[in-house]
Parts: C-alpha cells; structure tokens; sequence
C-alpha cells in the first residue's frame, strides 16, 4: 500500500463470514461464498481468495471452492493471517471479535447487506432488560466499528443505501476526504445486493414433497395438492401466522393446499430452533392443521432447486417494523430463480419491485383476507404460469454475476479511504473487554446475524 493505492501484483483477498459452511447454509454464508467464487474466477486478474468461516462441515470445503480458493475455520490464528491481506470483506461483529482485523493497513469493505442491529430490536424483546440493552449495545457497537473502520460499503440499493448514507454521516465519514474524493460517495459506497445463481435450478431425481409421508404430517402432501412454500427461517419480526391463517381459510373452502416451511431450524447450533418458529409449530398444533402445515429444519443448499420446482407458490409475511423497510428480504429471490410466483407482505424494496414486474402479489402486514385473496388468483394454473414467465424475465437481473459486478470491479484496483489514509479519521481502538463479553453473551444467545432459508 502506498498513499491509499494499492501496489501492483497478486492481491490477497480474505472473505469472512460468522456462519457454518456446510450443507446448510444461512444467508451470510451463501452470500460470503458468492463473493468468494466471483473474485476469485474474475477473469485477467490474479487474486487469491481465501474464505474464512465460524465453522466448516467436513467434506464441503472443496465442494463449495472447486478449488478455486480455500476455505478455513475463522479464529485468532486465521484472522491474523487475513490481516495480511490487502483486502477484507467481512460481516456483522466480525471487527468486534477479531481486532486485529481493525488495526491492519488491508483495505476493509464491511458488508451492510444485513441491518442486524435492527433485528435485534426483536430478537431480543423476551429478554431481561439487562440482558436486552447489553445485546442491542453489542449489534451497534458492531455496526459503528463497520463504519469507523471501512475503506469501501456494500449495500443492497433504495432506501437501504440511505439508511447507511446517514449512518455514515453521522460517524463521520461523509467529510471533505469522502466528499472530494465522489460527492456523490460512490468511491465510498458500492450497490451490490443479494444474488442468485446463473445456472436454472434441477429438479430432484424423485419427489421430495408430494407423496413423501415422513414428517409431512398426518396425510402427506398428494399429487393435487397446491404448495405454498416458505423459504427462509421463522425470526421474531415474520408473522407466519398470518399465513397459516390465510392457507386454513382456504383448505376449509376445499381447496388443496399445503404451507411447508422450509427453515424452522437454523443450521448454526448457536441458533437452531427459534422460539418463532416454535410459536408457529403451537399454533398448528392448538389449531389442528397439522395435515395442511408442514415445517421441515433445514433443507440441504444443493437440493433446494428440487424443493423449489415442486413448490407452486412462494410466500413470506412480515409485521410492520424498522427492519422491514431498510431490509434486502433475500428469500424472495427463491421465486425469481425457480420461476414462481410470490405472495408476501410489501413494503420492501425487492418486494415492491417483484410485484410490479408482475411476479408477485403484495399484501399488507397481518391482512389474512387479503393474503387468502392473493392466493385464491394463484390456485388458477394459467394464472400461475402467467406469473411465473414475469419472475423468471425478472431473474436476469439478480444473477450473482449482476449484483457483484461493481464488487469486482472495485478489487481490480483496490484503494484506502482518504479520509482514513490521511489520519483524520482514526480506526478504531481494540473493542474493550466489555464489549467483547456483551457479543459474546448475544452470540451463546442466538442472537447474530439472521440466515434465511437454504438459499438465503
């Protein structure tokens, strides 16, 4: 490095993620092994790309990389290897846990696809006050050493963009430096939402739903039955009720309906099973719609597209929060992917712009008229095939290669911020110990960054 430009030849790239690569995957994981995969097979440039993970499942490293870059345990030892390189991509309360990461002269992009210290807001809400303001304090602390210590800021677009626009402002980083280097911050801040792959997902080799009995509930899913799928993890600021309801109101009409959800287990053991998820599995049960509700832990990332090919409609509810408007709601893509049309509550960028590509339906929060409304138009065939050739049109443009594109091209020639290079912005000092132990507490306590369902 010299005068915040980065010096010619190999550059090393460390992509950290605080979720499991395995099998299963949360959304952060699949997001870092997406960035992962497109630096390291950009074409005309050497990198070498290394992906630094809280865990790794035996066997995947190699299947997830093809070699192409490696794949490690993130610790004390790795990460002060990371801080070797000239760039760091990292997530969430990784600056937090690992200082060293902060102190090194690599250029650090934070990644702010995922609000997280606005989920805590809700994650945390059945917790001893104590317990609950020490949490919330670790998610900003997190979030401030993101934006004190950042060379570059990845953000999904819309209002997510002005979200950290402001936040950025207020931390001081909007200065004469950031200013005169882009008024408009774009040397400061990159668009690069959540992605999903090029390749149309494959159908299984047999059924995965309709007709397989185990665990499906007391009659299975048949052959007529019309899938509404939710893909994703069940967390505090979802209302999956909203949707049992709505899926209930039909089935007593007569028509052939069955909600699965896809995620009610998180493949992080920190997370596991929410008590979300374990208030919708009550309601089923207290409500006896275990024959037209189906809650599967966590479907396997390689088999998704099978799961998603058997499914008829994509479905998502949400309350009214903070979260909702500034979030990237990832799991949507699922139905762009798999050419299937969405029913979910609006009032988020992605959403808004699925239903008026016309591949989606948008519902108000906690409306189950309106939900059941917006699925009675989808139990007719035409009319879901109609919907599905607008998500599959709409899926060109969320492609991985699409949404990492300026990605790559910023780590081509790589730089400092001016305003950090220059000193009048200093990075931040080592976390002391009490925050360190206040996100240690939030971690043992499944409070972290959120991974949805198999594909995000």
């Amino acid at each position: 490095m010299k005068d915040g430009v980065m010096k010619d030849g190999v550059t090393r790239i460390a992509v950290l993620t605080g979720e499991v690569i395995g099998e299963r995957l949360a959304g952060p994981a699949i997001r870092a092994i997406a960035i992962a995969r497109a630096l390291a097979n950009d074409p005309g440039f050497q990198h070498e790309v290394i992906l630094l993970a809280s865990s790794v499942d035996d066997g995947v490293a190699e299947q997830v990389s093809n070699g192409a870059f490696r794949v490690d345990v993130l610790s004390d030892e790795t990460a002060k290897a990371a801080s070797q390189c000239e760039i760091i991509i990292v997530q969430g309360d990784l600056l937090d846990r690992y200082p060293v990461l902060a102190a090194s002269d690599a250029c650090v992009i934070a990644d702010l696809y995922d609000p997280y210290h606005l989920e805590v807001l809700e994650q945390s809400a059945s917790l001893a006050p104590q317990r609950r303001r020490a949490t919330i304090a670790a998610s900003v602390s997190a979030i401030g050493s993101l934006l004190a210590r950042g060379d570059l800021f990845l953000d999904v677009g819309g209002r997510q963009r002005d979200l950290w626009t402001g936040a950025l402002a207020s931390a001081g980083r909007v200065n004469e430096y950031t200013y005169a280097d882009s008024p408009d911050l774009s040397r400061l801040m990159l668009t690069a939402p959540f992605g999903l792959n090029a390749e149309a997902p494959e159908p299984s080799t047999s059924e995965v739903l309709r007709g397989v009995n185990e665990g499906i509930g007391n009659k299975g899913i048949s052959s007529a039955d019309i899938i509404l799928w939710w893909g994703g993890g069940i967390y505090p600021w979802f209302d999956p009720q909203t949707v049992i309801r709505a899926t209930a109101a039909l089935a007593a009409e007569g028509h052939p309906v069955h909600l699965v959800f896809a995620g009610s287990r998180h493949p992080n053991p920190d997370v596991g099973e929410t008590p979300a998820a374990r208030a919708a599995r009550d309601f089923v049960n207290e409500n006896a719609l275990n024959e037209i509700v189906t809650f599967l832990d966590w479907v396997p990332f390689a088999d998704l597209g099978g799961y998603l090919l058997e499914a008829d409609v994509m479905v998502s509810a949400h309350r009214d929060h903070v979260e909702t408007r500034y979030s990237y709601r990832t799991r949507l893509l699922d139905g762009l992917w798999a050419g299937r049309p969405t029913v979910a509550t609006g009032g988020d960028d992605l959403m808004s712009s699925i239903a008026a590509a016309g591949a989606g339906i948008a519902i108000a929060p906690g409306d189950v008229d309106g939900f059941a409304n917006a699925l009675r138009v989808l139990l007719d065939e035409s009319t879901r095939e109609r919907f599905s050739s607008c998500a599959l049109a709409q899926a060109k443009g969320h492609t991985w290669e699409v949404a990492l594109a300026p990605l790559v091209e910023w780590c081509r020639t790589p730089r400092r911020a001016p305003d950090l290079v220059s000193g009048v912005m200093l990075a931040p000092k080592n976390p002391s110990a009490l925050r360190r132990s206040i996100g240690s507490v939030a971690r043992r306590m499944g409070l972290r960054n959120k991974g949805n369902s198999a594909t995000r």
